[in-house]
């Protein structure tokens, strides 16, 4: 953080970006609020403090609109604060490809990469300043990450000090080409991400988008007027100052508001979304590589990751019966039947082409991309893919069109419906052994509004005010009714691997002993609920230390490859009771969580068949396509069918009606004849000579 010199070639000046951060004690430098009239906020925030040589780091608030430069100190204690993000100056030497970027590394506290990939570099006993400078110094490999690790354990609040010296780990990937590898950690730990070597110019790997309709970001970093939907898309992927994940396009009387972010769901989880009516959210995705094909009575489909995957694909609410999981570096392959119990749809289509009417049938399903095999996360992929069955029907296809995201709050089965929740603090509390009182509860890690999100920082926090020590172990996360359930700590209370679930550390906050444990909001296919169930036992005194370094160490030694499966370790109320009535000074204690569920994409179709046309060609033709579901077409041959029956029964009526208008009419005149002595000069007169035969009209 030395900003009170200009840094020396050939190091260069920039910027670290930590979002959702801010420090405690400050020096203000200036004061900058936005006109209104500037593109960016952050960039003209950015550019006073560069003119500063005093000026040491930024603090921007987004939300109202405004920053300050603050002078430089040694010592810097962060807080969370979810409307703003820091900015340090740094001086490091950078790539061509990297001059002219806002800032160039962004850092988040409390995480880190468990990657398998084989470009991995440590190196010991270095300042958070020297792990800044090694990514760029190195020409073996472009490092897209690296963590730097402090020997010391993480306290409650974060404090970054120049002349601390850890332990710097270089890795090739980062948390968009590896997003299950990153993960929370209770340690002392900063993820610090390249923002030079980033792969979104190559649209393969940044050709897709996921849409949050009436949603934004908080965090703002350029906003251009007067823009379409498509010049807004293309200005996020032409940004060379800062790396644009994503775009929010708002409909105006002038075509629209077009606002570019830097930040990203993966990084900041739910808190960073704002619901704002008229908006729609557009988050820069990963393509999926999937193939689909028709084949006899199956609608098959192939999905070929780029990265390591150790999920599975499956229908949502059909998973044990139309659902493959990953069997090691090979594609994962699912067949579907187009006639079972698989959720497999038809669509009608009615194409008006150069030869006549062409009637055309679609198959398609809706399919959930999971990265873990158990839980559901925030990384997680829906996609409906579809084909055209017929003999020899088959395709490939990428994925790149828009995924539009809906966030409900409605429950995923229905006995859930009754569930109360408090979304800001969950909790509930036992007593054991001696009176002592132990309270399990969830707090979120950042103040927010609504129910908990997948992908939301929370803490799992288990406190007593006993004066002996408290250990957890064999803490299990199921569903609400039991169907599904996870072990994330084992019984030496170290993590499992197969959620993203760090051990409890120990902290005392005025006469309370605290166990916590951060990560990231997860939930079951089948549940809205999460309900944890941990074994607590007080220690005599002192409980022992627990090295869950070295038993990470042998689990691994045991095969990276092997296929996670669920673990059965449910408990009953029933079982609950008598264990702990069994088993002094230990007991479990049960928490329920409610997680909200995302929606399906209505709009999203993959799909293959037997056309051989390039795309251009196959949209252009299909631009006179007309494309019904098969209930809808139903219902509308039934509708046209019971319009013709009405209208051959009301013809029938009227015909029926107008015969008797006519015998009516020919009654009457007959009687009008019959009545002489009513005659008039305006009454026609029937008269019947008796020597004729024949009727003689008379109008007198």
């Amino acid at each position: 953080m030395d900003s009170e010199r200009r840094c020396q070639p050939p190091q260069t000046q920039s910027f670290v970006r930590w979002s959702g951060m801010t420090p405690d004690l400050i020096t203000p430098v200036f004061v900058y609020s936005a006109s209104g009239d500037e593109e960016s906020l952050t960039g003209a925030c950015l550019a006073r403090c560069r003119e500063l040589d005093d000026c040491a780091a930024v603090i921007i608030a987004y939300t109202k609109g405004n920053c300050q430069g603050i002078a430089e100190t040694r010592v810097t204690q962060f807080s969370t604060d979810n409307e703003v993000a820091y900015f340090n100056k740094v001086c490091i030497k950078l790539p061509g490809n990297c001059n002219n970027s806002w800032w160039v590394l962004e850092s988040t506290p409390g995480y880190y990469l468990n990657s398998d990939g084989p470009y991995i570099k440590v190196i010991t006993n270095t300042t958070v300043q020297e792990c800044y400078n090694v990514i760029f110094s190195t020409n073996e490999k472009i490092y897209r990450s690296s963590q730097w690790v402090y020997p010391d354990s993480a306290s409650d609040a974060f404090t970054l000090s120049d002349s601390a010296v850890g332990n710097c780990i270089l890795n090739g990937e980062n948390k968009f080409t590896e997003p299950e590898s990153y993960r929370v950690s209770n340690y002392y730990t900063i993820y610090i991400e390249n923002q030079c070597g980033h792969d979104y110019p190559k649209k393969i790997d940044r050709c897709s988008y996921e849409e949050y309709y009436n949603q934004t970001i908080k965090h703002v970093d350029l906003t251009a007027k007067n823009y379409t939907k498509d010049e807004c898309k293309f200005a996020c992927e032409r940004e060379k100052r800062f790396v644009c994940r994503g775009f929010t396009w708002t409909a105006t009387s002038s075509r629209g508001l077009c606002d570019l972010h830097s930040e990203d769901l993966v990084t900041s989880g739910s808190w960073l979304l704002r619901r704002i009516s008229g908006a729609t959210y557009y988050r820069r995705v990963t393509c999926l590589n999937i193939s689909v094909e028709c084949e006899a009575s199956h609608l098959v489909v192939t999905y070929r990751p780029r990265g390591v995957f150790r999920g599975r694909v499956y229908v949502p609410g059909r998973g044990e019966r139309c659902g493959a999981r990953a069997l090691g570096a090979a594609p994962v392959r699912l067949a579907l039947p187009l006639h079972g119990d698989c959720d497999v749809n038809f669509a009608y289509a009615i194409t008006k082409g150069p030869n006549g009417v062409v009637n055309r049938t679609m198959a398609y399903v809706m399919l959930m991309i999971q990265s873990n095999p158990i839980i559901q996360t925030a990384g997680d992929r829906w996609v409906r893919v579809g084909c055209s069955p017929g003999a020899g029907a088959k395709g490939y296809t990428k994925v790149d069109t828009t995924v539009a995201v809906k966030d409900t709050g409605r429950p995923s089965l229905a006995s859930e419906s009754s569930l109360e929740e408090d979304d800001a603090h969950l909790g509930a509390s036992a007593v054991f052994g001696g009176g002592a009182r132990v309270a399990l509860s969830t707090v979120r890690a950042r103040a927010g509004d609504g129910a908990v999100a997948l992908g939301e920082p929370l803490e799992l926090r288990i406190e007593t005010t006993d004066e002996k020590e408290i250990e957890a172990y064999h803490l299990v996360a199921s569903s609400r009714l039991g169907d599904s359930s996870v072990l994330l700590l084992d019984n030496n209370g170290c993590p499992t691997g197969q959620v993203d679930f760090p051990s409890f550390t120990r902290s005392y906050i005025g006469g309370t002993q605290r166990l916590s444990a951060q990560f990231k909001a997860f939930r079951f296919p089948t549940s809205q609920v999460v309900r944890f169930s941990v074994m607590v036992k007080f220690c005599d005194e002192k409980c022992p230390a627990v090295n869950c370094g070295k038993i990470e160490q042998l689990r691994n030694a045991r095969g990276t490859n092997e296929t996670l499966d669920t673990i059965d370790a449910l408990v009953s109320e029933t079982g609950r009771q008598e264990w702990a009535a069994g088993a002094a000074g230990r007991g479990p204690l049960q928490l329920e969580l409610r997680v909200g569920a995302r929606a399906p994409p209505a709009d999203t179709l993959v799909r293959a068949d037997l056309r051989s046309a390039p795309p251009e060609d196959a949209l252009a033709h299909d631009s006179a396509m007309v494309c019904v579901h098969e209930l809808l077409l139903v219902a509308l041959l039934l509708a046209w069918l019971a319009v013709q029956v009405l209208l051959l029964l009301g013809c029938c009526v009227l015909v029926k009606r107008y015969r008797n208008l006519a015998e009516m009419n020919m009654q009457k005149d007959y009687h009008s004849f019959d009545n002489i002595g009513f005659d008039t000069g305006s009454t026609h007169r029937r008269v019947h000579w008796p020597d004729q035969n024949i009727d003689i009209i008379h109008a007198s």
